[in-house]
């Protein structure tokens, strides 16, 4: 962490830690769900799919809320609880054997939007000539735990039932929210009286600018890709690999996508942003190009490989660039 302040440097390794263990939480479940949804007492493939899906639902629909009441009250408050949220959700899902009741256990968990905060608390606590290179350092902390989360996942789930992953998920939820609470600084809001009488329509106003719209349309296609790569490619790897294997095919993706990062981080911080996010996004077109070439084993390892890649790029490069265009006093909600 070169060229940080001690400050920026606690801040950087907190959020990194709140959102690494609530994503490590998550993603544990994430290659054994789908198998474990549709052995629940009355579940169809469609109640499956819901219970997936409701949880990337609920966190587009609250990101912005989130958001919003970040900038009026803090984060730390609204951060608190929206981990609250996915603890309860974790606790619900952990308790069930009823596919209804595990629906309403993941929406919950999709109701703790904090994401938007969490980018924006980053934002507070860094200086923009260096803040794609912090929150480069979120986005290893979110790429290592997808990555240890799809190795570990179905090795303890073997071991102990599905049922386990979400109690874990509990687990990492409280470790996230004592460090939330206790280890993470805020920056007290500069314009009180501006955040008091925040109108939506002007958030609205705000967000509707063009170059500012492109890159949240450009986040949510981004992350919608990168749903339905992470249901559909597991399944390719399952056919040809032991679960106890992938972790061959997912460390070096991890390694690859962090370096990545870290280089692309400094361009971006140097002006090069527009340039690394185009030449991510002809990355990820080509990725799904080869991908859908076919279903044998190089053609999913070179279009996955590719895909991770210029995923992790833009999960550091985006934020940052939102985060600098954005005003002030609005910036989590944008």
């Amino acid at each position: 962490m070169a060229g940080f302040t001690s400050l920026e440097k606690k801040s950087i390794a907190g959020l990194s830690g709140v959102i690494g263990l609530r994503m490590l939480g998550l993603s544990m479940i994430i290659p054994v769900f789908s198998v474990y949804a549709l052995q629940l007492p009355h579940s169809s493939a469609i109640l499956a799919g819901l219970a997936f899906g409701i949880y990337g639902f609920t966190q587009a629909v609250l990101q912005i809320p989130f958001g919003y009441f970040s900038d009026r009250i803090g984060r730390k408050k609204v951060v608190a609880f929206g981990l609250i949220l996915f603890g309860l959700g974790s606790v619900i899902c952990a308790l069930t054997d009823n596919i209804y009741i595990l629906i309403l256990g993941r929406m919950l968990q999709g109701g703790g939007a904090i994401a938007s905060a969490c980018f924006a608390w980053v934002a507070d606590l860094t200086e923009p000539s260096h803040r794609s290179s912090a929150m480069a350092f979120l986005g290893i902390s979110v790429g290592g735990s997808i990555v240890m989360g799809m190795i570990f996942g179905p090795i303890i789930s073997g071991a102990t039932g599905v049922r386990f992953l979400f109690w874990l998920a509990v687990l990492f939820c409280v470790g996230a929210l004592f460090v939330t609470l206790f280890l993470v600084p805020e920056k007290k809001q500069k314009h009180p009286s501006e955040f008091e009488t925040l109108d939506p329509r002007v958030i609205i106003k705000h967000a509707a600018k063009p170059d500012l719209l492109r890159l949240n349309l450009t986040g949510f296609m981004v992350n919608m890709a990168m749903i339905a790569t992470f249901f559909v490619v597991p399944l390719r790897l399952a056919e040809r690999f032991e679960t106890s294997q992938l972790w061959k095919i997912y460390l070096p993706l991890s390694v690859m996508g962090a370096l990545a990062m870290m280089l692309t981080a400094r361009r971006a911080d140097a002006g090069g942003a527009r340039g690394v996010i185009a030449g991510s996004l002809i990355s990820l077109c080509a990725a799904y190009l080869i991908l859908g070439l076919g279903t044998t084993l190089p053609y999913t390892l070179a279009g996955f490989s590719i895909f991770f890649t210029a995923f992790s790029v833009l999960e550091a490069v985006l934020p940052s660039a939102v985060s600098k265009l954005a005003d002030p006093t609005h910036k989590g909600a944008i």
